[in-house]
């Protein structure tokens, strides 16, 4: 019969069990990567797309928000975030006659505010149609002489708000003269319609513009009915800061992130990094990082991010812009369901659309 040593039994399966382990880290990791390695100059290796998402893409559609051209699924259906040129700008969709009724309504939640905010102006705008506002939000600002402008113009059936208030950079009347530019510029545009001059496209309008010297922040995002659970969205801010953590490039944010909590790839069960480096988009040398969350009883969700640092005040490499595509999502909330798209699917959706993005003008 032979003899066993058990302390020489007990070495093997500590040998055994590292060996294990370390081919266990090494298929995660060919798992999480293999597939999705990167070309030069920042492209990655394309996923083919699957059948559904070439029926997909079989009809497209341009839409447009800010200076941006998007193409899209012709299913798909564009949403407009926030918009700011020079400031917020509020599209009131069919509220033809309804510019002075907007206008009372803010007086009030304006002195609801602040009691002692004060109206010194309420009354026809630079156009036909209009109301404009002049006040004092507080009286500090009285003192200072910081007065507030806002506008509600009605062009076509639609009533479009905005303004913004006087300092040392520029006088109530310089604002009241460049209220009165834009709303000269600006004109109706069903959504649909992809403008050929110099401009930004903003929710059912269009500002002509060849400056670019105001600042521009757009934001826009897209669902697509056959594929409810996905969101992709895109917001760019062209006088953002790049200074600081601002300047801070998205794959180094993302490892101080994960390395805060403690994650550590691929060994973590809950989260997989599918991709992440370099990718050029509409010339912008940017960076990804696609991540697949795995819940509980199976669900899993898709988490893609994109971002560049530009320049502050380039209107063609602004200072920031970040792109999203999530899956699995409900009810306009992340991580709420199972997506339903499998990693190659996503991924190939992600550069699909990616490619589609591009200046207007």
């Amino acid at each position: 019969m032979a003899i066993v040593n058990r302390r020489d039994s007990g070495k093997a399966g500590t040998r055994i069990a590292v060996i294990t382990f370390i081919a266990f880290l090494i298929l995660l990791f060919l798992f999480n990567c293999q597939k999705y390695s990167y070309k030069e100059r920042g492209v990655p290796n394309r996923i083919e797309p699957s059948r559904k998402l070439s029926e997909l893409f079989s009809k497209t559609k341009d839409v447009c928000f800010g200076r941006y051209v998007l193409t899209v699924p012709a299913e798909a259906r564009l949403v407009f975030g926030y918009q700011e040129f020079p400031a917020e700008i509020t599209t009131h969709k069919n509220a033809a006659g309804q510019a002075k009724h907007l206008a009372d309504a803010f007086i009030v939640e304006l002195k609801k505010e602040r009691n002692d905010a004060e109206v010194t102006y309420l009354g026809p705008g630079a156009i036909p149609s209009s109301v404009q506002i002049r006040f004092f939000a507080s009286a500090f600002l009285k003192q200072e002489g910081a007065q507030g402008i806002r506008n509600f113009n009605q062009i076509g059936d639609h009533v479009f708000e905005y303004g913004w208030g006087s300092g040392e950079e520029e006088s109530a009347d310089q604002i009241i003269k460049r209220m009165a530019e834009i709303a000269r510029n600006l004109r109706v545009r069903d959504n649909a319609e992809v403008p050929k001059e110099p401009g930004v496209c903003i929710d059912e309008g269009f500002i002509a513009d060849n400056t670019s010297n105001d600042q521009e922040i757009f934001g826009a995002g897209i669902s697509l009915p056959s594929i409810p659970d996905v969101r992709f969205s895109i917001r760019s801010n062209k006088n953002a800061s790049t200074e600081g953590p601002n300047g801070v490039g998205l794959i180094e944010r993302h490892k101080g992130a994960m390395t805060a909590q403690g994650i550590v790839f691929p060994v973590v069960a809950d989260l997989a990094r599918l991709r992440m480096g370099r990718h050029m988009v509409n010339s912008w040398d940017g960076e990804e990082v696609l991540l697949r969350h795995n819940g509980e009883e199976g669900a899993i969700a898709h988490e893609f991010l994109w971002a560049f640092v530009g320049k502050t005040g380039d209107g063609a490499k602004p200072a920031s812009v970040n792109i999203h595509l999530d899956t699995g999502v409900a009810a306009d909330t992340k991580f709420a369901t199972r997506g339903s798209l499998s990693d190659d699917e996503a991924v190939a959706l992600w550069d699909k659309l990616l490619s589609g993005l591009r200046f207007r003008n």
